[in-house]
């Protein structure tokens, strides 16, 4: 396979992996000027937290490719250990397989993040002020009835 293609193979997994960030209503991702080689590092920017590192290859070469997210976060990202490598399965037909391999202690704290309650019960503080609210409520339906 000639260099041309072997990036334009890099490009079009890039590009589905912004189009999917997009779609999945996470915001605005498109590729990274320079893929990485610049300021920016890593091949897709985006509003998340994690670098993305893609990676379309014939061969999966994991511990080099897992070392290049890691080096490549630890140069441009604030948060280091927020580096992610997303790759797609090169034994299926194009992007119908495509995993993301991260830090083991990134990932718990993304499953406490899902798992923490959205809405808390309410202390004595706040469970005074919705009653406040109510009462007020009341009083102002009560003085448009009138």
């Amino acid at each position: 396979m000639n260099p041309s293609s072997i990036k334009n193979k890099g490009r079009r997994f890039e590009k589905f992996i912004t189009k999917q960030i997009e779609g999945a209503g996470l915001g605005k991702a498109c590729r990274t000027p320079g893929s990485g080689s610049g300021q920016n590092k890593g091949d897709v920017f985006s509003g998340l937290d994690f670098m993305i590192e893609a990676k379309n290859e014939a061969q999966t070469n994991f511990l080099p490719n897992v070392d290049q997210a890691v080096k490549e976060a630890e140069e441009g990202n604030t948060y280091k250990d927020k580096w992610s490598l997303v790759t797609r399965d090169p034994r299926y037909p194009e992007f119908e397989r495509v995993y993301v391999t991260m830090d083991f202690y990134e990932w718990l704290e993304l499953l406490k993040k899902s798992k923490e309650p959205l809405i808390k019960e309410p202390d004595r503080d706040m469970r005074y002020k919705l009653q406040r609210l109510i009462q007020t409520a009341k009083d102002v339906i009560k003085g448009l009835e009138e």
